[in-house]
């Protein structure tokens, strides 16, 4: 069964539409900002088109300001449609679906860097929109298709009640190693290191998180574990995990930032510089109070549920020197905030920061937020709406014991407002324990 589920994931992933997008993706990486632009307005205008006549929530709010597709050719017609967020996804699913879509329909979960479960749809031609345009950003790096990666990141590949090895896996499709991120701990680390030796991958794909523990160790330990590069995604990278990692395995960390929604992403080129994608969607940069912009995002290639003007939540920082000795037209980006690895430590030992799983699923859920105090018990502190029911408590347990342990102890607190940070920015998980690893 395994098997099967690993040649459908990479079959799902690759193949001949895979292969036309890279190539348009390479082809287009090469356009100047003016090919840019005309690349842009030519898909938002098909995307514009197909969301008034196929989208209810697009048909009723284009009727409501008085508008028509023709109004919204290029770029700088985008202000005059409203800006949407989660919570208006979420109140009217039904609504952002194309009514005329033919084919299957991807379920996209989220927590998102606002703590706020999300559904979202795609389909398989924006999956392999999404592929070519991470694996164009890998060969960046100089990652090719003949090289074989480890990839330790959020997939459940044993229970947590596993306690002895093997935690790992190989899918001879992906050419991949795949490692539990969910049985890291300092007695099973070393373990890790011996094994990914073993299948001598050129390449680590992980979240910051994971590949700092991993680093941190070997560094610590002087295991020698060397790659030619770092891939990391879905979190931010702190500035002391970079580092780490880079010392530690002797190569250079490439970031893709991106989102389930599929409205943006950036990627860092070879020189290090992050980079819009900006053959990927439409990006507009809100103006903040603190002098960074929130990322707005219009999808170009996600044909059954096409967001258009959507707010991610997520900062950025403009690069005030746009040149890059990449050559690529690609609007340049100084940094970004958003998700960030925290983790959860658990009585056996183990570390887990992949927390995105656990609200999935769970109905009438607002907001989740960690806070652990001791090894034993972890608060589940949540905003719901009214109907929130026991059996969705109860849900929401249950994905934390499958997730984190069953040794622990999860106790939700239901409060009016999740307070934020000094930045204003959620977070994820407070942690007032000393920290074991």
């Amino acid at each position: 069964m395994n098997l099967i589920k690993s040649y459908l994931k990479h079959a799902l992933r690759s193949g001949w539409t895979f292969e036309r997008y890279l190539r348009q993706l390479k082809a287009t990486e090469k356009y100047s900002a003016s090919e840019l632009k005309a690349y842009q307005e030519e898909h938002l205008r098909r995307v514009i088109k197909l969301a008034y006549e196929n989208v209810p929530f697009y048909n009723r709010t284009f009727k409501e300001l008085k508008l028509l597709p023709a109004d919204i050719r290029t770029t700088a017609d985008l202000h005059k449609l409203p800006v949407i967020d989660k919570k208006a996804v979420r109140d009217n699913f039904p609504l952002f679906r194309n009514t005329q879509f033919i084919g299957k329909a991807f379920e996209g979960l989220t927590s998102g860097t606002t703590g706020t479960p999300g559904v979202f749809l795609r389909d398989l031609r924006s999956i392999n929109f999404e592929n070519a345009a991470v694996w164009r950003s890998w060969q960046w790096g100089g990652k090719t298709f003949d090289s074989k990666r480890a990839t330790l990141r959020g997939e459940m590949i044993f229970p947590i009640t596993q306690k002895t090895p093997p935690f790992w896996k190989a899918n001879r499709f992906s050419k991949e190693l795949l490692l539990s991120g969910y049985h890291i701990s300092e007695s099973n680390l070393g373990l890790y290191i011996e094994e990914i030796k073993k299948y001598q991958p050129e390449d680590l794909y992980a979240y910051p998180s994971t590949a700092y523990l991993l680093a941190e160790f070997n560094h610590r330990r002087n295991l020698g574990l060397t790659f030619k590069a770092v891939f990391t995604s879905s979190e931010m990278v702190s500035d002391y995990q970079r580092v780490m990692i880079e010392r530690s395995f002797g190569c250079k960390v490439f970031d893709w930032y991106g989102q389930t929604e599929r409205v943006a992403a950036a990627a860092q080129c070879e020189y290090g510089a992050y980079h819009e994608i900006s053959d990927y969607s439409i990006v507009e940069y809100l103006p903040q109070p603190d002098g960074k912009y929130e990322i707005i995002g219009t999808t170009l290639n996600n044909f059954v549920m096409p967001l258009i003007r959507y707010r991610t939540g997520d900062s950025v920082m403009l690069a005030d020197d746009q040149s890059c000795p990449c050559g690529r037209s690609f609007k340049k980006i100084k940094n970004i905030e958003g998700r960030c690895g925290e983790a959860i430590y658990t009585p056996d030992g183990r570390v887990v920061g992949i927390l995105n799983h656990i609200p999935r699923g769970v109905d009438h859920l607002i907001e989740l937020q960690f806070v652990q105090r001791s090894l034993q018990e972890v608060i589940l502190r949540v905003r719901v709406v009214d109907e929130f029911s026991d059996n969705d408590a109860q849900k929401l347990i249950k994905n934390a014991q499958e997730h984190i342990s069953y040794d622990m102890r999860f106790v939700i607190e239901k409060v009016d407002c999740i307070e934020r940070g000094k930045n204003g920015k959620f977070i994820p998980v407070i942690s007032e324990i000393t920290k074991p690893l």
